[in-house]
């Protein structure tokens, strides 16, 4: 949801709080593994944006990027695809048995 939306206190208020934010967001439906996917990134998730803070202000510009405008711009499914079958849980040869024969 575009930060727009909000009135301007909640905005404050959510900004502030950015686990709170980062909650919110969490999408509801959905594979297990992309909310689980969803859930563990959120420490690098807040890396990254602190990363682009850091390099718009090392580029000599104050940094206006909010947190709520980079979490709405995330590539979260791009990357989720990115992941290996298994990293994504949804490999299925754990499941089934290897073929063995036996003479």
């Amino acid at each position: 949801m575009p930060s727009h939306y909000f009135r301007t206190d909640l905005a404050d208020f959510l900004e502030g709080e950015p686990d709170i934010l980062y909650e919110s967001l969490r999408p509801m439906r959905g594979s297990t593994g992309f909310i689980n996917y969803w859930r563990a990134r959120q420490g690098d998730v807040w890396g990254d944006y602190m990363g682009a803070l850091g390099r718009t202000a090392l580029a000599g510009i104050v940094p206006s990027l909010t947190y709520t405008q980079f979490l709405n711009a995330y590539p979260f499914s791009q990357r989720f695809d990115q992941l290996s079958p298994r990293r994504r849980g949804t490999e299925t040869a754990r499941f089934r048995p290897r073929l063995r024969y036996n003479v």
